[in-house]
């Protein structure tokens, strides 16, 4: 039963981060990288810019620490066993898994997106549809499936995800040759919210009997959708409409209402050294009418089964129904109630970079980004550095190695940014793909993000590398 609740534990929770999306961090240095504004509203782009709907900017990856390294192990003739195999050590498989173990979501459509150039300004204005799923798998659960223990402790298990509209303008402004400020004042439109987190939850056993006890809360915020509850008031499912024109209707009301700003700076220490830094979603969302979550703080014991060895006719499959009803019954949620409003702050993120470039070769640089996330117990932070060259002014590459809260990753990408157009393709970690079964599972990692884009450019380069011509009309302009 330990393994079978384990290993599919494990199963979904891979298979729930296998579409996740990110901002690529990769880009931040990436020379003609359309969306580094998404990192830094601070930066500007070489010409303005307006994105095909969707394919303006895609992306799909995972953030975990967890890797199939840690559940599968070589057996010596070959094959692959796991870590339930009695020939693997409890210590070799856990040292392989964190206290926390963390599986983040998140998905940035744009709708609409473009930039331009006015006077010393560049402006962007973008219409995204954004959702943000974070969880946690504490490590106590791979711990008590391989040590067979008796007590499992869940306490720290929680699941937050919510789905918004923002319309954001944006603003970088030139102060002199070598400073630039930017900001991003950003409306939200709350869509859905689901968030609950155990406070305590844990499973003992021993030979007479079953033991359960559990506390949590949560929220729940969707349009035109309800919860399903059974006899005991304990959520059992949703209430969706058949006519989606009832949901796209509530939707437009715009009940749940935001909003955030986005800061940054850009500065030219030198010409060779860049300082950069940004703070992004300072913000919040006014949630109204929503549910709140609870579950029931108490215990159930369960004996074990009636009548066993007396020669009667045993119900063992009522009997497990039974367990099973009283289980769900403390672990389950309950609508607890309603509440006119509640704020909730959004998760903000800040970045700071410092790019060198080579001094008798400018179109060759290294660049150090840190980045944090500001999110409670879903916190997490990356140390990211690069090398970028502009090989053209319309062809550019990027290499990047991260060390961060969900382990080692090496990233690349390539932009081509030519007048008219501006594609770019890139990755933030190769290794899921360095080294796979021959189903073409990663081994190592599953933590990656890959991103790909196509946008059409307008207007005059005001890049970094302008053609001898033009700099020679700029000095005679001032």
């Amino acid at each position: 039963m330990k393994r079978i609740i384990c290993i599919a534990l494990i199963v979904l929770s891979s298979c729930a981060t296998a579409f996740a999306q990110h901002n690529f961090r990769t880009g931040y240095f990436l020379d003609g990288y359309i969306y580094k504004h998404k990192l830094n509203p601070a930066f500007a782009h070489e010409r303005g810019y307006f994105a095909i709907p969707v394919a303006g900017y895609v992306s799909a990856g995972v953030e975990t620490n967890l890797a199939m390294s840690s559940f599968l192990f070589p057996d010596g003739n070959g094959n692959l066993i796991t870590f339930l195999d009695p020939s693997i050590k409890a210590e070799d498989f856990l040292s392989g898994i964190k206290e926390n173990n963390p599986l983040n979501v998140n998905v940035d459509v744009p709708v609409l997106s473009m930039g331009f150039h006015l006077g010393k300004s560049f402006n962007t204005l973008d219409l995204s549809v954004k959702a943000d799923v974070r969880s946690n798998l504490p490590g106590s659960l791979f711990s008590w499936a391989k040590q067979y223990g008796n007590t499992l402790d869940m306490s720290n298990f929680g699941v937050n995800a919510d789905a918004r509209v923002e319309l954001s303008y944006g603003v970088s402004r030139k102060f002199g040759e070598k400073f630039r400020l930017g900001f991003k004042v950003k409306a939200i439109a709350g869509l859905a919210k689901a968030k609950y987190e155990m406070e305590h939850l844990a499973l003992n056993m021993d030979q007479s009997a079953w033991t359960v006890t559990s506390k949590g809360a949560g929220y729940f915020s969707a349009p035109a959708i309800g919860l399903k509850t059974n006899e005991a008031g304990a959520i059992s499912g949703l209430n969706i409409p058949s006519d989606y024109n009832d949901l796209i209707n509530d939707a437009l009301q715009l009940k749940n209402i935001g909003g955030a700003i986005d800061l940054g700076f850009s500065w030219d220490i030198f010409s060779w050294l860049t300082l950069s830094a940004s703070v992004t979603d300072l913000g919040y969302i006014n949630w109204t009418g929503i549910s709140r979550l609870e579950s029931t703080e108490g215990q159930v014991e369960y004996t074990g089964f009636d009548n066993l060895g007396g020669g009667e006719e045993i119900d063992i499959a009522g009997q497990f129904e039974s367990l099973g009803n009283e289980l769900l019954e403390l672990v389950y949620p309950k609508v607890a109630g309603t509440e006119d409003a509640w704020n909730e702050d959004l998760s903000a993120t800040a970045h700071a970079g410092l790019e060198l470039r080579i001094p008798f070769y400018k179109r060759l640089s290294v660049g150090v980004l840190a980045t944090h996330r500001f999110d409670g117990s879903y916190t997490w932070k990356e140390l990211r550095g690069s090398v970028n060259w502009a090989l053209f002014r319309w062809l550019s590459f990027s290499a990047s190695h991260a060390e961060s809260t969900f382990g080692q990753s090496f990233g690349g990408a390539v932009n081509f940014h030519p007048r008219g157009i501006n594609i770019f393709v890139g990755v933030d970690s190769f290794k899921p793909a360095m080294n796979v079964t021959p189903q073409y599972i990663p081994v190592d990692s599953f933590n990656t993000t890959v991103a790909a884009g196509v946008n059409f450019s307008i207007g005059k380069y005001r890049g970094r590398y302008p053609r001898k011509s033009q700099v020679k009309t700029q000095v005679e302009a001032k």
